[in-house]
């Protein structure tokens, strides 16, 4: 007999699928920066209005990682940890798209 409900488990498949997403988003950036053309990004200077602008992204990105320390230790056992991580994960890939958008024309 099945102990879990289907709001569980998709909760698992979202997060599962959040997690890989937005690693591999991530990791693109990452390698994208080692490359060769990584002096390219050395001559563009991301410009943020005032030092309150940057607090928003690296806060996501905070409780993104800490969402996803809780969420992997108790390995995907509660719904609610695996919904907020969702969340917060869409939230960073949509950040993320939006901001390799602007950079991208740039080069």
């Amino acid at each position: 007999m099945n102990n879990t409900s289907k709001n569980h488990t998709i909760s698992k498949i979202v997060a599962k699928a959040i997690l890989r997403i937005v690693m591999i988003i991530l990791i693109l950036g990452i390698a994208y920066s080692f490359s060769k053309d990584a002096n390219l990004l050395k001559n563009i200077s991301l410009y943020f209005p005032h030092k309150w602008a940057i607090f928003a992204p690296v806060s996501l990105f905070i409780i993104f990682i800490v969402l996803m320390v809780i969420m992997l230790r108790e390995k995907y056992k509660r719904s609610d940890i695996n919904w907020l991580f969702s969340l917060a994960g869409g939230f960073l890939f949509v950040y993320l798209m939006m901001l390799f958008a602007r950079i991208y024309p740039l080069l």
